[in-house]
């Protein structure tokens, strides 16, 4: 699951600040196949069920779901993403990061969710799923309805402990993505 992303640097030119703690809900950047970029709302409802406000999608069962029919491809630029371990007392915040630079996702008139996956071996002692990830060379194979989905970037991704300060939507600053001991 990704409930949280960082995004430094504005890719689309949309005038998009750098964001460390970026939360559901958000007008995110994201680039379709009839638009170079775009900001969206990171919530996706069907038509149907205008409050569902979902974030993210299981690749697994995107086509069974009728929430899901109709939905358009979208990708969205990330710098990384956290996920947090459950731990006998705690839950403990992780930054993720690659050398991809997109989440695949899906959109409507409603705004957008991620694509996800199980987690690479990895990374499942962490959390069981993981954002499905795009090389920029694999987006227009993406958009034309390739399955890219195991692509060797969703295994290249590295992670480390960072402050519980990530908690927080309101907290957003640049050491929430810093590695704590």
């Amino acid at each position: 699951m990704c409930g949280r992303f960082s995004l430094v640097g504005d890719p689309f030119e949309l005038g998009f600040n750098d964001n460390f703690n970026i939360t559901p809900a958000t007008s995110i950047p994201v680039k379709t196949i009839n638009c170079d970029g775009q900001l969206m709302k990171w919530s996706y409802s069907p038509s149907w069920k205008p409050d569902m406000n979902l974030i993210n999608c299981r690749l697994e069962t995107i086509t069974e779901k009728p929430s899901f029919k109709g939905a358009n491809r979208c990708i969205i630029p990330f710098s990384g993403w956290y996920e947090w371990q459950k731990q006998k007392d705690a839950k403990v915040p992780y930054y993720h990061y690659s050398n991809a630079k997109y989440f695949a996702g899906i959109f409507n008139e409603s705004g957008c969710c991620i694509l996800t996956r199980e987690s690479a071996d990895t990374l499942s002692h962490i959390h069981q799923r993981q954002p499905v990830l795009l090389h920029e060379n694999e987006i227009g194979e993406y958009f034309m309805g390739q399955n890219i989905y195991d692509s060797s970037a969703n295994h290249d991704v590295k992670f480390y402990k960072v402050s519980k300060q990530v908690n927080s939507p309101k907290n957003n600053f640049p050491s929430l993505t810093e590695e704590i001991c």
